[in-house]
């Protein structure tokens, strides 16, 4: 190094304490079972990089396959066992309660996986099903897809644009029997609360009893059924009590699916339509 004494000197002290510091660094194992690594690393690698963050340490989870369970702690020796405490103490939470949710309506309780997103998010708690494959999600019939079967021309008319669609309602219905474990992993306090939550999808649940399913002709059109920001349709949700999917790729003519009573569906239908006649007129969304 050359430069200014000072300077140097300083950079010199650093490297020294950085020196000292990795050389009085400490590596610890702690056995964890494979199937709760994914606890300690998180969605994305979330949660280890907040423990590393917290503690001052690195973490180094075996490579998922690799049947290797010992998770490897680096750092000062006294960061390291308050960050083993923290990890136990994680593992230990994480032990889960088992529920059995009919496999049946496996799907219509999930609500296409929203519900695992919100118990995550709103409870921090996790849900698997114990290595059990998920029950099939029942198929759109071929003729509620525009490949299907012939959809309604598309014409300069606003009116004519806004009232053409292809509309099917079918029952609900599924041949798995049995039920599926759904594993809840989190705190006591918030399984609890978890719980509660699958209860009450669980109950109306079995009071969705029709599948409908809606194309609109003009797949620019479905952009007023969403809204600003999933305005709209969380508005028609809550008006007709039904779930509602809209797809992705409207161009590829995938219909939106209408989950609920044989009453709500065609109250959804309606609200769609209503929304998207809106939509085509520039006038403002209904209440």
């Amino acid at each position: 190094m050359e430069g200014r004494s000072e300077v140097v000197d300083k950079i010199v002290a650093q490297i020294e304490a950085m020196v000292a510091e990795r050389e009085s660094q400490v590596t610890d194992a702690l056995e964890v079972p494979v199937e709760k690594h994914r606890t300690i690393v998180g969605r994305g690698g979330e949660t280890k990089r907040n423990i590393e963050t917290q503690f001052k340490v690195s973490i180094d989870v075996p490579r998922q396959g690799s049947n290797q369970t010992a998770v490897k702690i680096i750092g000062q020796a006294a960061d390291v066992e308050k960050a083993k405490a923290h990890i136990q103490n994680m593992v230990k939470e994480q032990q889960g309660e088992t529920i059995q949710i009919p496999r049946a309506l496996h799907h219509a309780v999930s609500n296409n996986g929203q519900i695992f997103r919100k118990l995550r998010n709103d409870h921090h708690v996790t849900v698997d099903h114990a290595g059990q494959a998920v029950p099939a999600k029942p198929a759109a019939p071929t003729d509620a897809r525009a490949n299907g079967g012939a959809l309604p021309l598309i014409t300069d008319d606003e009116d004519t644009v806004a009232d053409a669609h292809s509309w099917k309602v079918v029952e609900q219905s599924s041949a798995e029997e049995g039920d599926i474990p759904w594993v809840l992993r989190g705190s006591p306090e918030n399984i609890e609360k978890a719980k509660k939550a699958i209860q009450n999808a669980l109950e109306q649940a079995g009071k969705q009893n029709a599948v409908g399913y809606l194309i609109l002709p003009d797949p620019k059109t479905y952009r007023f059924v969403i809204g600003q920001g999933g305005s709209k349709v969380n508005a028609i949700r809550k008006q007709s009590g039904c779930k509602i999917t809209v797809p992705r790729d409207q161009a590829q003519g995938e219909a939106i699916e209408v989950v609920g009573t044989s009453e709500g569906v065609e109250k959804a239908k309606e609200l769609i339509l209503a929304a998207v006649r809106d939509g085509l007129s520039g006038r403002p969304p209904r209440e």
